[in-house]
C-alpha cells in the first residue's frame, strides 16, 4: 500500500450545524432566553405571533454578536481602531471602559514621530 497524506485543515471542525461555533451557539441561546421573556410578556397580551418574531430577532442578534467580526477597513476612524475584532470583544471593552473611565495618553514628540516613521 502507498502512503497517503493526512489532511490537516481543521478550521471548520469546531462548528455546530455549520453556522455555529461554540461561542456563537451560546450567544444565540442567550438571545433566545431574552427573546423568550419578551415572547411571554407579549403572549400575555394576545400578541403571540409578534412574540415569536421578537424571539427570533433576539436570537439573530445574539448569533450576530457571537459570530460577527468587524471588517478591517480604513473607511472611518472607528473601523481603523477595531477592525478585525469580534463584536462581543468590542462590547466587552466598551463596558469595561465605562466602568473604569481610564484613558492613557502618551505624548508624541517630533523626535519620536521621526523614529516611528524610520522604522
Amino acid at each position: 500500500m502507498g502512503t497517503h497524506l493526512i489532511p490537516r485543515e481543521i478550521s471548520g471542525d469546531g462548528r455546530i450545524l455549520y453556522i455555529f461555533t461554540g461561542k456563537g451557539f451560546l450567544f444565540t441561546l442567550g438571545g433566545l432566553a431574552i427573546g423568550f421573556v419578551f415572547k411571554a410578556f407579549l403572549s400575555a397580551f394576545g400578541a403571540g405571533i409578534v412574540g415569536w418574531i421578537v424571539m427570533a430577532l433576539f436570537a439573530l442578534i445574539g448569533w450576530a454578536i457571537g459570530q460577527g467580526v468587524i471588517p478591517d477597513t480604513n473607511a472611518t476612524s472607528f473601523f481603523r481602531k477595531v477592525g478585525g475584532l469580534p463584536i462581543d470583544t468590542i462590547i466587552k471593552r466598551f463596558f469595561k471602559f465605562n466602568r473604569t473611565k481610564k484613558i492613557y495618553v502618551t505624548k508624541v514628540t517630533a523626535e519620536k514621530k521621526a523614529e516611528q516613521e524610520n522604522t
